[in-house]
């Protein structure tokens, strides 16, 4: 009787086990699913977009160049010149902001190196000034006798007596002075911003008036550029976007969802293709061309497939 009772329990307890083992399967946590590898179901590409529009600042590099015998010449000259143009270019209404020094060098020229044209401290070159003398020379040479006045003369008194002067040819040759061995050359430049492109010419023709002989690098591009930024990202994104949808369609597959976008910051500031003045020197006044300027930038796009392209085969 007791094991009957016995047996009765057990077969109770091992069909309460059975009926509640669905339950305790199904409240099991169950595995989540293997994410896909992003290289396989997505797809990557670059967009650019670029704008163009009309420059409102202009860059122009310039300053002065001297050549002296010693240091303290050729930078005291160079300091009074640059003086006068930075007073010239603040009559001009550019603003001390937008002037600022680029460049400063002193650097040892030997005599033989010193070009026939190059500007020194005294004026006009050691060879500008020996072409001078001998062009003077040759001239007086070549000059005519002056005419015999006609009609009757007074007898002038005669002269004292005294000694002959030697023929030009036998006269021993006075000794020119010897040329510095070496000059030193002292080099000064600016960069002026110039925000009215209506007077990059004018500023040009008064820095050149006050002492400037070294004028390059001419440049215009933008000052404020955030609402070009603006258009030429949208044009990278549509421009990713379309090709996005180029390479999908050629692979049979359609785009999902964007899954990751970066833009591609370049190194300093985009200015594309800039527009060079055009300098020439003369009484009409300096030409210049401001053109226009482009400004673009990239981005990297990362599309999901709405359905994987199938495996090549093999």
């Amino acid at each position: 009787m007791r094991n009957q009772s016995s047996l009765s329990r057990r077969l109770c307890l091992a069909a309460s086990l059975l009926s509640t083992a669905p339950l305790l399967a199904a409240c099991a946590p169950q595995a989540a699913p293997q994410a896909v590898s992003p290289d396989v179901n997505t797809i990557t590409v670059i967009g650019r977009g670029e704008v163009s529009s009309r420059p409102d600042v202009a860059r122009v590099q310039l300053g002065i160049e001297v050549m002296a015998p010693t240091v303290a010449e050729a930078t005291r000259t160079a300091a009074a010149r640059m003086n006068e143009i930075l007073a010239a270019l603040r009559k001009t209404g550019i603003a001390d902001k937008d002037i600022q020094t680029s460049n400063y060098s002193i650097q040892l020229v030997k005599q033989p190196e010193v070009p026939p044209w190059a500007p020194t401290a005294h004026g006009p070159s050691m060879g500008a000034s020996v072409a001078a003398a001998a062009s003077e020379a040759a001239a007086q040479a070549a000059s005519p006798p002056a005419p015999a006045a006609r009609g009757p003369k007074a007898a002038a008194p005669a002269p004292a007596a005294k000694p002959a002067a030697p023929p030009a040819d036998l006269a021993p040759a006075r000794p020119a002075p010897a040329p510095p061995a070496h000059f030193y050359q002292v080099s000064n430049t600016v960069t002026v911003v110039i925000r009215n492109l209506d007077q990059v010419g004018a500023v040009l023709d008064t820095v050149v008036a006050a002492g400037a002989n070294n004028v390059w690098g001419v440049s215009f591009g933008l000052d404020k550029t955030d609402a070009l930024e603006a258009q030429a990202r949208e044009k990278a994104i549509a421009d990713a976007r379309s090709r996005a949808e180029a390479l999908a369609r050629l692979q049979g597959v359609s785009l999902g969802r964007v899954v990751a976008i970066s833009e591609i910051v370049e190194s300093g500031p985009v200015h594309g293709r800039m527009a060079m003045a055009s300098v020439a020197y003369g009484d009409a006044g300096t030409p210049v061309t401001p053109g226009e300027v482009q400004l673009g930038t990239q981005v990297k796009v990362v599309y999901a497939l709405d359905r994987a392209p199938a495996s090549p085969p093999k």
